[in-house]
C-alpha cells in the first residue's frame, strides 16, 4: 500500500529538525553534563559528527529504493523471513519511541506543571491529537510541523538571548579536564538523538525532489547541532555543570532562571516554553506514530493504513502506562538505553542493509 502524499525535501527537513529536538533539548544538557561536565559542549561537536554519519548512511540506503520504505525492502535485501524480521524491528522502534515520547510528556506535565492530574489524562490528549493528525495524512503533518518549528526555534533563540548576560565563562574551565572518556560517553546521548533522523527511511518515497535530500539532511544536521549547543551552554554557563547534571528538565529550568529588572514581562518564560514544547512534541509522536502505522500496514500488505491507527494508538498508550514507573527511572532510561537503542536501529542495522545491498547489487534506482 502507499500513502499519496508528496512533500519537499525541505519538509523533509523539518520533519528531521522537529522530531530531535522535541525531547532533546529536554534531556542533553543534563545527560551530557553528567558524563563531560563543563566540556558537554564538546560532546556535542563530537555527536554532530556521528549524527552526520547516521544521516549519510540512511540517505545512501534510501537512494537504492526511491519508491519503498525500509519496511518493503528489507526483505528484497535479506529474503523474506529475515527481512520481514528487520522490518517489525523498525516498526517496533518506531512505535518504542512514541510511548517514550506520551510518558515523557506525562512527566514533565506532571512534575512541572500539574502535579495532581493523573499522567493518563496528559497522555490521552496528546494521543487523541496525534490520531486526528495521522488521519489527516502526511501533508497535513507537514504543513503544521513548519509552524511549529519556526516557533520552536525562536523561542529558544529568545531564551538563550534572554540568559546570555548570566552565563559565565569560568563555567567551562578547566577545559578537557578529565581527558576524552568523558567527553566522549557524553557524546553518545545527543549523538543518537542526532540518529532519529533516519526516520527519513520511511519519508523517502514520499520526496518530490530527492535529488536535494542530501543537501537537506545536512541542513537538518548543522540546525539540530546549533540548537543542542546553545541550551547545553546555557544550561553549563547558567548553573554550572554539577547543577545541570542534578536537574531533570535543564532547559525548563533555564527558563525559569530568567530575570530582568527592567522588563518584567520577559520574566519566567517557562509558560511559553510550555506551550511551544507540547507543540513540538505533538509533532514528534505524530511523525513516528504515522511512521509505525503506515509501516505497519506494509509489513501486513494492507491496501489502507487508517484502519490501524485506533488499535496501534490504543497498544502504544498501554505500553507507555506501564513502562516505567516514576520519573527517576525514565530519566536513567533516557541517559542509558533509550540513545543505544536508537543507535543500534538506525545506524548499525541501516549500515548492515546498506552493506548487503551493496554487496548483493540489489537496487530499484534507475540508472
Amino acid at each position: 500500500m502507499r500513502e499519496e502524499g508528496k512533500i519537499s525535501a525541505y519538509q523533509a527537513m523539518v520533519y528531521q529538525v522537529s522530531i530531535v529536538l522535541a525531547t532533546a533539548i529536554l534531556f542533553v544538557p543534563a545527560i551530557t553534563a553528567k558524563h563531560a561536565k563543563q566540556d558537554a559542549w564538546i560532546s556535542v561537536i563530537i555527536a554532530c559528527f556521528f549524527g552526520s554519519l547516521q544521516v549519510y548512511t540512511a540517505v545512501s540506503l534510501a537512494r537504492r529504493f526511491p519508491d519503498a520504505s525500509v519496511v518493503q525492502y528489507a526483505p528484497l535485501i535479506l529474503g523474506k523471513v529475515p527481512g520481514k524480521v528487520v522490518g517489525f524491528v523498525y516498526l517496533f522502534y518506531f512505535f518504542y519511541v512514541g510511548y517514550f515520547v506520551l510518558q515523557e510528556f506525562s512527566a514533565l506535565m506532571c512534575s512541572s506543571y500539574m502535579p495532581r492530574t493523573p499522567p493518563i489524562v496528559f497522555m490521552l490528549v496528546l494521543s487523541l491529537l496525534a490520531v486526528y493528525a495521522a488521519y489527516g495524512g502526511l501533508e497535513v503533518i507537514c504543513r503544521m510541523s513548519s509552524i511549529v518549528l519556526t516557533v520552536v526555534l525562536a523561542t529558544m533563540v529568545l531564551v538563550v538571548l534572554l540568559i546570555i548576560k548570566d552565563i559565565k565563562i569560568w563555567r567551562f574551565l578547566p577545559a578537557l579536564e578529565n581527558g576524552l572518556g568523558p567527553i566522549l560517553l557524553g557524546a553518545i546521548p545527543p549523538g543518537g538523538w542526532f540518529g532519529e533522523t533516519a526516520v527519513l527511511l520511511m519519508l523517502y518515497p514520499f520526496i518530490d525532489n530527492k535529488e536535494k535530500v542530501v543537501k537537506t539532511s545536512f541542513l537538518a544536521i548543522l540546525i539540530l547541532f546549533i540548537a543542542m549547543e546553545m541550551v547545553v551552554i546555557g544550561a553549563v554557563g547558567l548553573v554550572g555543570p554539577t547543577e545541570a547534571a542534578c536537574f531533570l528538565f535543564p532547559t525548563f529550568n533555564m527558563a525559569r532562571l530568567i530575570k530582568l529588572e527592567a522588563l518584567p514581562i520577559l520574566e519566567r518564560q517557562d509558560a511559553l516554553f510550555m506551550m511551544i514544547w507540547v507543540a513540538g512534541m505533538l509533532i514528534k509522536l505524530t511523525t513516528f506514530f504515522f511512521a509505525g502505522v503506515l509501516g505497519l500496514a506494509q509489513w501486513l500488505n494492507v491496501k489502507d493504513y487508517r484502519p490501524l491507527i485506533l488499535p496501534s494508538m490504543a497498544i502504544m498508550m498501554a505500553l507507555a502506562v506501564q513502562a516505567w514507573e516514576n520519573i527517576a527511572e525514565l530519566f536513567a532510561f533516557s541517559g542509558e538505553v533509550f540513545p543505544l537503542t536508537i543507535i543500534f536501529v538506525n545506524f548499525i542495522i541501516t549500515i548492515f542493509l546498506l552493506i548487503t545491498a551493496g554487496i548483493r547489487h540489489i537496487s530499484t534506482r534507475k540508472a
